[in-house]
């Protein structure tokens, strides 16, 4: 995984990658997602400047869709009237589990500038938690095992990767409902009327990201 700084002195999985995109569908009855990724060491997200400068790109793509499939996918495109966007892509919770492959962008700090890495296996799924469609992926890549967890909102979907480490008892999860069963970010508690997936510390702040809880005893 990238080298940062001080990488001697602590472990990178404390690092979160979080990756924000827009979805759309191919021409060939695909579901698409492309945008940016950025580190965080910190209980807050990346800034907007952060993304508008980033070059650490992603092209992530499901494979062809046909039948019951297709007709949902087609539900996710927006219309000419444009009075659903709130609701774009949420359908996406009937396909189950969906499969993404592609490429992304990453500097290792080895003189050689960006090259393109994809992931061994990175599966998705999206769940609707009271007035937000929740997120929750899984997969493998050459540098270990992740988890993440995000939201779609209109086109827009963000997910925030954590790698794990072998004796992390997230490593076990080996689904994106495992992700979701090991979370309860985006439920509403009871008398609370609303939640923001980006206020300061609530992404980071809850399990499965933090590090030290999670470890195996």
């Amino acid at each position: 995984m990238p080298r940062r700084q001080r990488d001697e002195e602590r472990d990178w999985r404390a690092t979160l990658f979080v990756w924000r995109g827009v979805l759309g569908v191919s021409e060939t009855n695909c579901l698409t997602w492309d945008g940016v990724w950025e580190p965080t060491d910190t209980d807050a997200l990346p800034d907007e400047s952060a993304y508008a400068s980033s070059e650490n790109e992603f092209n992530l793509r499901t494979r062809m869709m046909g039948g019951d499939d297709l007709e949902i996918l087609e539900t996710c495109i927006l219309g000419p009237d444009m009075e659903r966007l709130g609701d774009l892509f949420w359908g996406l919770e009937h396909l189950g589990d969906i499969k993404l492959t592609g490429s992304y962008q990453l500097d290792q700090g080895d003189g050689r500038g960006h090259q393109s890495y994809s992931d061994d296996w990175h599966d998705m799924t999206v769940s609707i938690r009271g007035p937000y469609a929740v997120v929750a992926a899984c997969g493998e890549t050459q540098f270990g095992r992740f988890i993440s967890l995000g939201y779609v909102d209109g086109q827009d979907m963000m997910l925030a990767r954590r790698y794990v480490s072998d004796d992390d008892v997230r490593a076990a999860w080996r689904t994106p409902k495992d992700v979701l069963n090991g979370t309860d970010w985006g439920i509403l508690e009871d008398g609370q009327e609303s939640f923001d997936p980006e206020a300061d510390g609530v992404l980071v702040a809850k399990l499965p990201w933090r590090v030290e809880p999670s470890k195996k005893r």
